[in-house]
């Protein structure tokens, strides 16, 4: 039997979900100290993912600067906070770009995404099938929006995954916490840094 703690590199993908500047490398001073350390935690798991053979997968959300394609559906979070349920970065902006540390190379992927999960409308699911890989690891942010519903979605692709703890973020804590401690635990592993690069060891 298989160690559940091991990983085939050969049938292994990175998703970097949403990893833009404007979350990652944001103007606000203290939000981009804050920020840190989930952004040396990718510079650490894509160097970790190159030197294993692992395809690295980015994402990143944006809207038509015209706005139309902004979803305006109504919901109770919009209707107490005001703001639309879904806000992305502008195509085409440097914000909706990736910050220096962790820019994409020639050999990676990169898919622009207009909805929270990573698989609807960009084609990822064909790609990973198309490469072989039926094995993600996947990080990013919001923890308990983008990310919880690309991992539910990559259960229902049959997609075994693996959430990397240090490379998620969110602007509520406690949601935070309950997605990665209680909800995604229903579909996916969830495992620190150190773990994951023990996983992809040869």
């Amino acid at each position: 039997m298989a160690d559940p703690e091991r990983i085939d590199p050969r049938r292994t993908a990175l998703i970097a979900y949403d990893v833009c500047r404007r979350a990652l490398s944001p103007s606000d001073q203290a939000r981009r100290v804050a920020m840190r350390p989930v952004l040396d935690a990718w510079v650490h798991v894509i160097a970790l993912a190159r030197a294993a053979g692992v395809p690295v997968i980015y994402t990143t959300p944006v809207s038509r600067a015209d706005g139309a394609d902004v979803v305006l559906l109504p919901t109770d979070l919009s209707a107490e906070t005001g703001t639309p349920p879904l806000t992305n970065g502008i195509e085409g902006t440097p914000e909706a770009g990736f910050p220096d540390e962790i820019a994409p190379r020639a050999e990676d992927y990169v898919y622009l995404k207009r909805r929270p999960s990573a698989f609807y409308g960009t084609g990822i699911a064909e790609l990973l099938r198309m490469l072989r890989r039926d094995i993600i690891i996947i990080g990013g942010g919001a923890t308990n929006r983008g990310v919880e519903t690309s991992v539910r979605e990559a259960f229902n692709q049959d997609f075994t995954t693996i959430v990397l703890r240090e490379c998620c973020w969110s602007g509520d804590a406690e949601a935070h916490n309950y997605s990665l401690d209680k909800a995604m635990k229903m579909y996916a592993r969830i495992r620190h840094l150190e773990q994951i690069a023990a996983m992809l060891r040869p």
